[in-house]
């Protein structure tokens, strides 16, 4: 096919699925660079444009360097970044371990997996973009289902540390960390209850720590210590959300220490929630 035949089949097609449907998201899977920049802009132009006559805001994603980070999102197929980025990013990853369609011998992973590398995502300026694997007839195995249903009935909880969240001055702490980042990157080791991760919202942060620790147990948030980077943050009040009881809590030297409700509250992750000024 000639070369500026194909270029005009392929600008054709997105604008027919912008003009008929109006997505939200535009999604790309790398190659771009291949490409000419005037027939990109061309693309991002009418959509950018439609989308201000729809009144939404829209996304286009991207891989490696194939557009600029000022007009689309960066996408980390199966990898996360391994720190806090200030720049807003996506990753696409699968509900199982191995392929992303239906396979007789899929291994699917477990809610706490899927839900912490979520809270882990949030934490680092990122969003998930999570594929489910349905069978040729549509329907969605029982595995798969449960671990959605479980996700959401933790969101519907404690879903507040969630939505409508920025990230804090420090994504997190913890023994459990990335080596690299990345598409495709991946972590040794399983978080648990030593690992914490922060959101905020306004002047609430939320610290979500990955698992029970217990009853009765005290934690340290070094990051709101001499040598955190929230040094200079002052926590107000700490309570815990989806728990009626109040919590002890002193900052002091070594970071803000808090200790766990008398009860169990949620075993996949709990949040404190902190009032702060400064």
């Amino acid at each position: 096919m000639p070369r500026e035949k194909f270029l005009d089949i392929w600008k054709g097609k997105l604008i027919e699925v912008i003009d008929k449907y109006q997505p939200d998201l535009m999604w790309f899977d790398a190659w771009l660079d291949e490409i000419p920049d005037r027939t990109k802009m061309e693309y991002l132009a009418h959509y950018f444009n439609r989308a201000d006559e729809w009144g939404r805001e829209v996304v286009v994603t991207y891989k490696g360097e194939d557009l600029p980070r000022e007009v689309a999102m960066e996408d980390y197929e199966k990898g996360r970044a391994d720190s806090l980025t200030d720049f807003v990013w996506l990753t696409d990853d699968t509900i199982s371990k191995g392929s992303w369609c239906y396979t007789g011998d899929l291994e699917i992973k477990s809610t706490a997996e899927v839900l912490r590398t979520f809270i882990d995502i949030v934490s680092k300026n990122g969003q998930l973009l999570l594929n489910i694997s349905p069978k040729a007839d549509g329907t969605i195995p029982e595995n798969q289902k449960e671990v959605l249903l479980e996700m959401g009935q933790w969101l519907s909880k404690y879903g507040e540390s969630i939505y409508g969240t920025r990230p804090f001055v420090q994504y997190g702490e913890g023994p459990t960390q990335m080596q690299k980042g990345g598409g495709f990157a991946r972590m040794k080791g399983v978080y648990g209850s030593e690992d914490i991760r922060y959101t905020r919202k306004g002047n609430t942060v939320y610290a979500i720590i990955l698992g029970w620790p217990g009853e009765n147990r005290n934690i340290t948030m070094k990051v709101f210590g001499p040598d955190g980077n929230a040094q200079d943050i002052k926590v107000t009040e700490v309570s815990m959300l989806g728990s009626n009881e109040k919590i002890r809590w002193e900052q002091g030297e070594s970071g803000l220490m808090v200790t766990t409700p008398s009860r169990e509250v949620d075993e996949l992750a709990v949040v404190f929630k902190l009032g702060t000024s400064g």
